[in-house]
């Protein structure tokens, strides 16, 4: 039964991570091409006095809602067909008991996500480790995990929003999801936000339950 409910969120999601997987390649294709820039036009001594003195980050700006818009959009084409024409009915009428089937919808999602953001991390530690040093790629890692957190999390609240049958507590919803996802975005100096981290891996755990809740309400039949 497993394999089967797999195999129903993949013929959802597979054109979305398609789709993601192109965009995050191409997110590292360009990241290596303006490294090298970098350092044919400025030599490696000013690219690292800048990256350790003035804070330069090392990576794209636009890495950081990245992952946010990742999680978004598989959240999305994943749970909007369920809440078409209340096909999410059929699904909980599978032989398995309600908590279940949720729990392995979200753990799909979250195992595409995971595997998606860390072969882009493992590619890019290896490529820009033949430009910086362990120190700078710490720096980076540390810079990023919240924006990773972020896109998990993201994908977690689309599914609370979706599940949820009632538009007016969709509304209220994505209100508090909008208000918790932008800490997760942060405009600090590199480092400054570590303590913060187990806060916010915390509010990742704590938003998996969100979806059961409205789960609940679609099965009670809420208006």
């Amino acid at each position: 039964m497993y394999k089967a409910l797999f195999y129903k969120e993949w013929a959802k999601t597979k054109r979305m991570i398609s789709l993601l997987s192109f965009v995050f390649l191409a997110f590292v294709t360009y990241a290596f091409i303006n490294t090298g820039q970098w350092f044919r036009v400025g030599g490696a001594v000013e690219v690292w006095s800048s990256v350790i003195l003035k804070d330069l980050f090392i990576l794209p700006s636009w890495i950081d809602t990245l992952p946010l818009l990742a999680g978004l959009l598989l959240g999305f084409s994943q749970f909007v067909p369920e809440m078409t024409d209340k096909r999410l009915k059929l699904t909980l009428h599978l032989p398995l008991p309600e908590f279940k089937i949720i729990a392995t919808m979200l753990a799909y999602g979250l195992f595409v996500l995971f595997l998606l953001f860390l072969a882009t991390c493992v590619i890019l530690q290896i490529g820009l480790s033949f430009y910086y040093p362990h120190e700078i790629m710490m720096s980076m890692n540390l810079k990023i995990a919240p924006w990773l957190l972020a896109g998990l999390t993201g994908y977690l609240f689309s599914a609370w929003i979706c599940l949820e049958p009632v538009w007016k507590q969709r509304v209220f919803n994505a209100l508090i999801a909008i208000c918790i996802l932008m800490l997760f975005h942060f405009e600090e100096r590199s480092g400054a936000y570590v303590p913060f981290l187990p806060w916010l891996a915390g509010f990742t755990v704590i938003s998996f339950s969100f979806p059961f809740y409205s789960a609940a309400r679609f099965k009670e039949g809420a208006q």
